[in-house]
């Protein structure tokens, strides 16, 4: 279950001496309050969505939103406003996001540079994760290597899903028989898709 929602977060309050409440007249009584609202997720801020700002008067304890509060206390409301600056760390979600999504840019430039180098020199033991003629998928293991070809050993077994494809990768699941495939020709699978992956232990 993903939790999320809003949250106020109180920036800065000052009483002006020359605000008069329109509740009670007392003036120098009334408490302005400014807030920044921000958006979270798991309680982790995201981003401000806006400011928010609430009056009180000290002497009968009216309240009023900024929507609510007639123009001589917005004056006073808008220069207080103007005075506060949104923290910081309501933008650390932002922060966070961008750190995963250079971390994700990264590992996927390193796991395509692995995916070249075992492309390149095939070893024993490699598995070619790859796309049946039928849209679903499967794996084949590396049996024995030669200069130009290797020996393939194709799993018995096939899944819906890529992510399925670890469960059937058991040695069991690899039959005794075995084919021959031409190291360019894996190259080529794997440029055009049919090979989507190749693991190495």
């Amino acid at each position: 279950m993903i939790i999320y929602g809003t949250k106020p977060v109180h920036l800065k309050s000052a009483q002006p001496a020359s605000a008069v409440c329109p509740s009670c007249g007392q003036t120098g009584t009334t408490l302005l309050s400014a807030y920044s609202k921000h958006a979270h997720i798991f309680w982790i801020p995201l981003f401000p969505i806006g400011r928010l700002g609430v009056s009180q008067c000290q002497h009968c304890k009216a309240a009023l939103d900024d929507s609510q509060m007639p123009t001589e206390i917005k004056r006073e409301y808008n220069n207080l406003k103007a005075e506060t600056r949104v923290p910081i760390w309501q933008f650390a979600g932002l922060g966070v996001i961008a750190v995963l999504v250079a971390f994700g840019v990264y590992a996927n430039g390193e796991n395509a540079k692995k995916q070249l180098e075992y492309l390149a020199a095939p070893a024993v033991g490699d598995v070619y994760e790859y796309k049946t003629d039928n849209g679903r998928y499967s794996s084949m293991k590396v049996v024995s290597v030669t200069a130009d070809s290797v020996l393939l050993s194709a799993n018995d077994y096939e899944t819906d899903k890529m992510s399925g494809v670890a469960k059937i990768d058991i040695p069991e699941n690899y039959p005794d028989e075995t084919f021959s495939l031409a190291i360019k020709d894996i190259k080529q699978m794997h440029d055009e898709g049919d090979i989507y992956d190749i693991n190495r232990d």
